[in-house]
């Protein structure tokens, strides 16, 4: 039942548009490397399929194709929204009516791994129609056994998406603002005896569409257009069983694809991020990473104020029984902005991620979070922002289960009119064979 919950960024300003939702894979676990969840997302609120942690008799049980595992699903869900556009005045709120199918292609190698993921979602929202969108993502994943001690792994992601209307940077457009974005990730990880090594190499590709205003002008942003690119190096040494010293180095650049945005910066940048700090895998009780040390981001433009100072990234698996588990994490990292004259956004973040097995088919879980953006290079923009979310998933067979969830989020924001609260509630229906 010790299935990892979070998201830990993997490299400084990997995450440069939060409200961006993509699904993560999970990175096998070992002593050097904790089993961190990886995707677009800041928070672990997204990490929720609740209905895939109940118990192995009620897991759907697929059809089988040769060496492969076919498992389709397919849900339904009704949201309430307090405040669709996540405004401080002229609240509105809707009902939203989502469908999600899913295929997934497993793969039952007896060493390897391949997986094929293709989802999608169509929202309707019941009066504000212009919010209407359709969303997919493909993902391609797989791990090969080069040897019992060496491991090569790779994640490849496109997805079409919209930017949430809470995001740091919306367009104020009618519609949200369409999104495209491809991953692509490869590690390979070694085991010495004591000593550990990780390396890995990212590249990422982010485009954004114009979006008409209410008077029907056009907001361009293409000037947001860019490539992200990142190399990952960790080591470890394990010093006494279950515990291990760790040291990670991380270098990323971004190269946007025109040398100035709408105010005429270049935000072109290249940064690091270096930590060092403690590895800990105590059994099935607890797991995951404390890490200190320092990032650094410097912007092309000489106006942009260059971001950096202390990095801190603790993500741990605590399960304190066998029906529960519990994830705090603590994390620091920056992202790019378009206000104007910010060089990017500075995010301190803590969260925690409850779950527990009520039954074998009923899962509870819970998640608050509590975030901290400073805009470096401006004043009087920063943000404090509470998340917090109730959910319950009720499993009637291998084959039927339904959720419920209460989510509230609340930004207290320095800038005019930039502040919101929101309430969601969401009832779910799910099929799957």
């Amino acid at each position: 039942m010790a299935v990892l919950l979070v998201h830990a960024q993997p490299a400084l300003a990997d995450g440069g548009d939060a409200a961006v939702p993509t699904s993560g894979t999970t990175v096998p676990h070992t002593q050097s490397e904790s089993n961190v969840t990886l995707n677009n997302t800041n928070d672990g609120s997204n990490a929720d399929n609740d209905s895939g942690q109940v118990n192995d008799s009620y897991q759907p049980k697929g059809i089988q194709l040769g060496q492969f595992l076919f498992l389709p699903k397919v849900e339904t869900e009704e949201t309430y929204n307090s405040n669709v556009f996540a405004t401080q005045v002229n609240v509105k709120d809707d009902l939203l009516t989502t469908i999600h199918p899913e295929i997934n292609l497993r793969s039952q190698f007896t060493e390897h791994e391949l997986d094929f993921v293709v989802k999608g979602d169509q929202q309707f929202y019941q009066t504000y129609s212009q919010d209407d969108q359709t969303n997919g993502e493909a993902d391609l994943n797989g791990r090969y056994d080069f040897s019992k001690n060496t491991q090569g792994s790779f994640l490849s992601q496109a997805y079409s998406s919209h930017e949430d209307r809470s995001s740091p940077d919306p367009s104020q457009g009618v519609s949200p603002t369409p999104v495209q974005g491809l991953i692509n990730r490869a590690n390979i990880k070694s085991q010495f005896d004591r000593f550990s090594f990780v390396g890995e190499v990212e590249a990422d590709r982010l485009t954004y569409d114009d979006v008409k205003t209410s008077t029907g002008s056009l907001i361009p942003n293409t000037d947001r257009n860019r490539w992200e690119l990142s190399v990952r190096e960790r080591g470890a040494y394990e010093m006494f069983p279950g515990y291990a010293a760790v040291m990670q180095v991380t270098e990323n650049t971004h190269i946007f694809d025109k040398t100035e945005d709408r105010y005429g910066y270049d935000r072109g940048s290249t940064g690091y991020r270096a930590e060092t700090g403690i590895g800990v895998d105590v059994s099935k009780l607890i797991r995951g990473d404390f890490l200190l040390g320092y990032f650094q981001q410097s912007y092309n433009d000489s106006r942009l104020t260059d971001a950096g100072g202390l990095s801190m990234r603790a993500v741990f698996n605590w399960t304190p029984t066998k029906l529960t588990i519990i994830v705090p994490t603590i994390d620091r990292t920056v992202s790019d902005t378009t206000t104007a004259q910010a060089s990017a956004y500075d995010r301190s973040s803590l969260t925690v991620t409850v779950r527990h097995e009520l039954q074998r088919n009923i899962i509870l879980s819970g998640f608050a979070g509590l975030y901290y953006d400073q805009y470096t290079g401006v004043q009087n923009q920063d943000d404090i922002t509470y998340d917090t979310r109730a959910r319950v998933t009720y499993a009637f067979n291998s084959n039927l289960y339904v959720g419920a969830e209460v989510g509230f989020q609340s930004r207290h924001s320095e800038a005019d009119l930039q502040s919101f609260d929101q309430l969601t509630s969401m009832v779910k229906l799910g099929v799957q064979y």
